[in-house]
């Protein structure tokens, strides 16, 4: 059984619509105006001008999350001209508050939003402060304070219902929905998600982007209530009205919840584009949680599919953000699910002192969550055979997921249970939760098969009534046949007893010659399993020695270096370097793998890029794109085109991006058939020299491309368009001389 981790990460409603144009160009040329105009309309004291002039630098700023807007906006509060308006510094920290929250600072975006609420409530504006108590409880929520959110949500209905504004009444009652839905209260969550539609319904258009967090939140409810074709008709809506309004924030934050989508559908592929097209979209915006957000996802993808360290990459990158900013829920979900992958290691020592840290983090303990933290406890001390204290956790476990009825996860309590009790001896347990085990097994699927059943059944009984008619008019016949058919049923019987007898004495004297046969079979599989076990840890070991001693060769070159004046020595000391890097990283993946002799690619790609990128780190903003399917090469062709790539990606990053500020560089590894193959890497830099010749290049780099790619018997192609690009087509056959 695959250990189960709760995912608790919901999209909470927006706590202002903003539209996300191209912002970069109107920083550089209309800020300055903007401050300007603004300083203009405080001097003649135009307030209501001044405070347009903040929403579109709040618009703008959301969008760009720029370090100029924050300094704006920090300098517009210090300036003594609004110390006297406290509608003004109302909106100003508003507007701060919220380039806050967008940028993932939540502990400051809710100590901007309690100001800006206090000068509201000191300026007498009543709507204004209810709006920063609905914004503060949204903090609180990210932040697991969810009885302080709940008052905070309350306190705004009488202000909002005497006004008769069903939009903010609207979205109180979504955000009380999804406390209630952190809380495992999906019921109740889905009943404040139908009122918020409800209230909506009769003021917004079918298509306004305020119905895509709502749907969103009915999506995730109605998934924990096992509705998922509802909840994923609701997903599916939500994406339509963000492409048709072409709104890129939201595409790109839905795109991360498509993944669960392509998960459920078994699309691997799909799903790990999806999660790498949002979290490239919220690096550039700077948002770090969102990005921690999608770490902690790409954190599971690689979990369930088998990658253990790049799973515990992106927890701890994840981790890291969640600690700084005290969001003690995330924290606890990161925590059990790094204890989920020791668990898989099979460290459960380990995964048990991650496990009681997630535990720690959770303040409401009738959640799924807790539950499965307590179950991975439970099932974790089992493997370790303290069965006594597992099945107090197991227990623990069991009785709160009863309280919830969640089905699935009862099922797993029960196998826990049930593999516990056999452990412990105590066989009578674990075969009636056995039982369980296999009713509840059969109830996880009970909704769809009902369907079927019931057209089945109709069908039967269709057939049942025609053969009774049948049956009622031939009745007289059998009666009259089945008297001298009991008399020949009798004889048959007892020649078919002696039969069985015989048959069964022979059958019995075939299986002890069978089983004498199977036991010294058995014997000689064992032999060569364990001969086996032998020969791959000794590879393993061969792979890692190899690895460590590359190793040393890297860090002696690193050393070398950091001694040299030379600037060209230094290059190509550090270019030797790399080099020896990218054949070590071929043989620890090789040794941290099941297979010995094969290479994921897409995965090697990506960790050859980071360390690349970290190598030739510089102030310019160049971003490294890395397109790679699932394929697995053996030792032989990944080490060339590991090398090959690293040349190329390593060039591009030193010399095409001279006089620029920014770039991209593209590399695309396909398969175009089985064993035909296609690496590109392109950037969009300067281009090459025209008058290139790659056969007389003095340059090694490129001499090495030229030789790897002969190795590989591929066909390299170079051109500009205006940047450098490389296409090497190959196919995997035996290695030239």
């Amino acid at each position: 059984m695959k250990i189960k981790y709760p995912i608790s990460i919901l999209l909470v409603v927006l706590i202002q619509t903003v539209a996300f144009p191209q912002g970069s160009q109107w920083v550089q040329d209309s800020l300055r105006f903007y401050q300007k105009n603004y300083q203009t309309h405080l001097k003649d004291r135009d307030l209501e001008k001044a405070k347009n002039v903040i929403v579109k630098m709040e618009v703008k700023g959301v969008d760009s999350l720029d370090p100029k807007f924050f300094d704006f906006f920090n300098s517009a509060i210090s300036d003594p001209q609004v110390a006297d308006l406290p509608g003004v510094l109302g909106d100003l920290h508003k507007s701060l508050g919220l380039l806050e929250y967008y940028r993932g600072e939540i502990n400051t975006a809710k100590d901007e939003f309690n100001l800006a609420k206090e000068f509201y409530e000191k300026d007498g504006s009543e709507v204004d402060a209810s709006r920063m108590s609905m914004n503060i409880g949204v903090m609180q929520e990210k932040l697991g304070q969810y009885d302080s959110a709940i008052n905070n949500y309350l306190r705004t209905i009488p202000v909002f219902e005497s006004l008769n504004d069903a939009k903010s009444l609207g979205n109180v009652y979504e955000n009380i929905g999804l406390v209630h839905h952190q809380q495992s209260e999906f019921s109740t969550a889905l009943q404040y998600f139908e009122k918020t539609d409800s209230l909506l319904s009769s003021h917004l258009d079918s298509m306004e982007v305020r119905w895509i967090g709502l749907y969103v939140n009915k999506y995730l409810a109605l998934s924990k209530l096992n509705r998922q074709e509802e909840g994923l008709d609701m997903l599916l809506h939500a994406f339509r009205i963000a492409e048709i309004n072409q709104h890129e924030y939201f595409v790109s934050r839905l795109s991360s919840m498509m993944a669960d989508v392509y998960e459920f559908k078994g699309e691997n592929d799909k799903q790990y584009n999806a999660l790498l097209k949002s979290k490239s979209f919220f690096e550039n915006r700077q948002n770090k949680y969102e990005k921690a957000v999608l770490d902690y996802k790409l954190s599971s993808y690689n979990y369930n599919h088998g990658s253990m360290d790049s799973a515990m990459i992106y927890a701890r990158k994840s981790y890291q953000y969640y600690e700084e900013n005290d969001l003690y829920e995330q924290m606890g979900n990161v925590l059990n699910l790094m204890g989920n992958i020791e668990f898989t290691k099979k460290d459960y020592k380990k995964a048990l002192e991650y496990y009681k840290q997630s535990m720690a983090h959770i303040r409401n303990e009738n959640t799924q969550a807790y539950a499965g933290f307590l179950f991975n406890m439970g099932y974790s001390l089992s493997k370790e055979g303290k069965y006594a204290e597992a099945l107090k956790y197991l227990e623990n476990s069991l009785d709160i997921r009863k309280q919830l009825n969640d089905i699935s996860a009862l099922r797993d309590s029960y196998q826990g249970l049930a593999e516990t009790y056999q452990g412990k001896g105590d066989y009578k347990n674990a075969y009636d939760f056995l039982v369980l085990f296999n009713a509840y097994e059969d109830s996880v699927f009970n909704e769809t098969k009902n369907r079927q059943l019931a057209e089945l059944e109709t069908q039967y009984e269709t057939e049942k009534k025609d053969q009774a008619i049948a049956g009622l008019e031939s009745e007289r016949e059998i009666q009259e046949l089945r008297a001298g058919k009991q008399q020949a049923q009798i004889y048959l019987s007892i020649a078919g007893l002696f039969l069985f007898l015989v048959v069964a004495a022979l059958f019995f004297r075939l299986a002890k010659i069978r089983k004498k046969h199977n036991d010294t079979l058995e014997a000689k599989n064992k032999e060569i399993a364990k001969q086996n076990d032998e020969r791959e840890l000794l590879l393993k070991e061969i792979h890692h020695r190899v690895k460590n001693n590359l190793q040393i060769i890297s860090s002696l070159l690193s050393m070398q270096t950091r001694g040299l004046q030379d600037a060209k020595v230094k290059d190509a000391m550090k270019e030797s370097q790399s080099r020896v890097k990218t054949m070590a990283l071929i043989h620890e993946k090789l040794y941290q793998y099941e297979n010995l002799s094969k290479i994921n690619m897409q995965e090697y790609m990506h960790q050859l890029s980071d360390f690349l990128t970290q190598t030739y780190r510089s102030d310019k903003q160049i971003n490294v794109n890395i397109e790679a399917e699932e394929i697995n090469l053996d030792m032989d062709m990944a080490i060339p085109v590991g090398l090959i790539t690293n040349e190329l990606l390593s060039n591009s990053l030193k010399y095409a991006f001279e006089n620029m500020d920014f770039g991209e560089i593209n590399i695309t590894f396909s398969q175009s058939e089985p064993g035909s193959y296609k690496l590109l890497v392109e950037d969009t830099g300067k281009g090459l020299d025209e008058n290139l010749d790659i056969d007389k290049s003095k340059s090694l780099g490129l001499k090495l491309v030229r030789t790897l790619t002969r190795q590989i018997n591929g066909q390299l192609t170079i051109s500009s368009n205006p940047g450098a690009s490389f296409e090497i087509d190959f196919k995997e056959v035996g290695l030239a001389a």
